[in-house]
């Protein structure tokens, strides 16, 4: 049997929290259907910038200690992989770029503009929507091989990634 290992968004761990915690919602049963579907050795994943996220969440949002140490239960059920030089080198970058000469500014009187919030879809200059955090998530999937499981579109990055990349959304 070939195992499929998983890297968890940020956006996935709110509903999988509320399972844990049998928490009664559409989103809590869809992640429960998902989790009980997995095979016995699958093994789930966090990166350094989905902790980061819902701990900053955690000290913004609540002064409740259960949802604090909640949160804190459900971070560390998962092997945290570490973002290091060559994974920012060989992966982050690599998409970065590929995001870079595909939706940047091709003028180069705007050709300097190097936010990723500034770039635009060419045919319909509708806005890309790229955050940083979920480059950097990409990026770990990447490196690892990992399925990004995730609510977000992430269509730049999918179209630039390729097949290099797997995508779930265990919400649907």
């Amino acid at each position: 049997m070939k195992y499929r290992y998983y890297l968890l968004d940020t956006n996935i761990l709110g509903p999988l929290a509320e399972f844990k915690a049998a928490i009664k919602t559409d989103e809590s049963a869809k992640i429960e259907k998902h989790m009980n579907a997995l095979p016995e050795n699958t093994r789930i994943f966090l990166c350094p910038i989905s902790v980061g996220e819902v701990e900053s969440g955690v000290r913004i949002d609540y002064k409740n200690s259960d949802k604090t140490k909640l949160a804190q239960e459900i971070l560390s059920a998962f092997t945290c992989l570490p973002i290091d030089a060559n994974l920012a080198r060989e992966y982050y970058a690599k998409l970065r770029a590929r995001l870079f000469n595909k939706y940047a500014p091709k003028d180069s009187d705007n050709r300097k503009k190097r936010r990723m919030e500034e770039w635009r879809e060419p045919t319909t200059s509708k806005d890309l929507k790229i955050q940083e955090n979920d480059l950097w998530l990409a990026a770990v999937a990447m490196a690892h091989n990992l399925i990004l499981v995730t609510r977000d579109n992430m269509d730049a990055i999918r179209e630039v990634a390729g097949s290099a990349i797997a995508f779930e959304n265990w919400l649907e």
